[in-house]
Formats: structure tokens, sequence, C-alpha cells
């Protein structure tokens, strides 16, 4: 499954200086170190489409963290609990070369490649210190959601990344595709609001996407990359500062949340994927029991959305 092998190639590799440290991967380097294992057939377009879904899915699942540069990382170890008096389903994500250590440490007398955790030490505190001294987190849901970061604007501290050179300049994209900017507009799904621009039109403060996918902040005549988490809450906040904010078609009597279309930061992805399973027969549907609707909302709220 395309989901494990970019999740071991991540923890597989290792800064060479410090084994401790997970390093990074590119995504024509997955497209390299995959396309061996996987059909003949396959063209290298389809390859590309597969792995960018595939990178999309983990990144809200929590199992990867998208840097700049489209450079990904394993996230670091933790094991999510719904809340201190639920141990049962402990679930394990991130860097999987700490996994055999998650079960030894817990005693769990499972096999050392399974995700669910069931521990055979009782007590929060007392999974929590054992999974602390072994480098591993142990978070609950109620932790997550007092941590949420709010959606904000590019401060001066996050703009250390100027651009080397001016993104509209003609021979930076032929054949790739156009600068899209992100424009909030009434009633309008997430991703038409990135708009095709030209220089002629640019203005200060205007958050952009290259062919590339990554993100550009303008401001003050400087370009600035961004990176992913960054620009999603700077969408967001733009939603609200316009007052256009984003629409969720949220199904409330079957419990299904439709996110077609929808990219979120990754702190609210990886909650909503704890909350939720999920619907086989709609991608980007999650399916929410009629207890974790109240965390759902309050996510959303943090967002600026509008559940419909």
């Amino acid at each position: 499954m395309l989901f494990d092998k970019i999740t071991l190639l991540l923890s597989n590799h290792r800064h060479p200086a410090n084994p401790a440290i997970p390093t990074t991967l590119s995504k024509h380097q997955f497209i390299t170190l995959i396309r061996s294992s996987l059909s003949p057939n396959e063209s290298q377009e389809q390859l590309q489409t597969h792995i960018h879904e595939a990178l999309s899915e983990l990144q809200a699942q929590g199992e990867i963290y998208a840097g700049m540069r489209n450079r990904y990382s394993i996230t670091p170890p933790t094991i999510l609990a719904l809340d201190r008096d639920n141990l049962i389903g402990l679930r394990f994500r991130g860097d999987r070369a700490y996994l055999p250590l998650a079960h030894q440490v817990l005693k769990t007398e499972q096999s050392h490649d399974d995700l669910s955790i069931r521990p055979k030490i009782g007590g929060f505190n007392q999974i929590k210190n054992s999974l602390n001294q072994a480098g591993i987190r142990l978070v609950t849901v109620a932790d997550s959601v007092e941590y949420l970061p709010h959606p904000c604007q590019p401060t001066k501290a996050v703009l250390r990344s100027p651009w080397p050179d001016n993104p509209f300049s003609l021979n930076n994209w032929q054949g790739k595709g156009s600068i899209h900017q992100y424009i909030p507009r009434r009633d309008t799904p997430q991703k038409n609001r990135w708009i095709p621009l030209n220089y002629q039109q640019l203005e200060d403060k205007s958050l952009l996407q290259l062919p590339t996918d990554e993100y550009i902040w303008f401001e003050d005549q400087a370009f600035y990359e961004l990176e992913p988490d960054t620009a999603m809450l700077t969408m967001f906040h733009q939603d609200k500062e316009t007052g256009y904010p984003l629409k969720i078609y949220w199904d409330k009597p079957q419990s299904r949340l439709n996110l077609q279309g929808t990219s979120l930061p990754s702190a609210y992805a990886r909650l909503l994927w704890r909350l939720s399973e999920p619907d086989s027969e709609q991608y980007r549907t999650r399916l929410i029991q009629s207890l974790n609707h109240p965390l759902v909302e309050t996510i959303f709220q943090r967002l600026g959305c509008f559940l419909v």
C-alpha cells in the first residue's frame, strides 16, 4: 500500500550524523524510490497523481509533515487517546522507528508493527511517563483542541525565507501552469478561490501558489516562501477578514462531514481524523460519531467556517 511505503521510507531515512533524527524527502525522491515497486504499466503522470494524493492524506492523518520546497518528513512518534479514561484503543502515529519501542515499554505483547496499541500497564499518568522516557508523546483530543493555532496573517517572524527571484519571470513556469492568488469569494469552495494572476494585478499582502505547489507571500515589494501550514492559516484568516468564510457541508443527521476540495492546517486535519472514520463510498468524507459532534463544531468555529 502506498501509504505504508511512504511512511516507511520517511522513517527509514535517518540523519547520518544523528540516527535519532529522520531526514526529509522530496516528491521527486518518492517517485524515484517507489516506481520500481509499482506496476510497470503505470505512467509517470499517474504515479505523480497517486503520490500527491497519498501525501495529502498522510498529512491529514498526522503521519507526515510538509515543509518548504515540497519536502516531507515523518512526524514525531505520538500515541493518541480519545480521553484520559479511554486507554483501550490507543493509536500510534508518526516515526515508525519508535513503534517497536512503544510496544516494549507498554508491555503490549502484540506484534511490533501493529499501530493499534493495547497497553498491559494501567493508568494514564503511568502510560504517559513510560512513553515520555522513550521519547514518545501521549496526546488526548482535549489537549489537541486547546492548542490548535488560530488563523492569522504571516508575521515578520515567519517571513524568513525570501524567494530568490521574481516568480513572475517569464522563463520560470513555461509549460508548467500559472501562478494563482487566493481570493475569498462568497459561496465559493476553497479550491475555486485560487485565481490565475499576472504581475500587473499583484497587490500587497497577497497569498500566492506556484505551479510547483509552493506557497508565496508578497509584502512590501518582496516575496517570501511560506510553509504549507502557515499558508493554510493565512487562507482562513483572509476568509474571515473579507467576510466570506468557507461553508463546510455537514450532514449532521447522517454524521457525514464533506471535506472534498478543502485543505486544512495539519493540526486541525489530524484532530478531525482522530475523531472520525473514512466514508468508503466518498473520498474525503468523514463519518463522525454523535458524541464527537460538539468537538467538530468547535474545531470549525475556531477556523471561522460555517457548517451547513
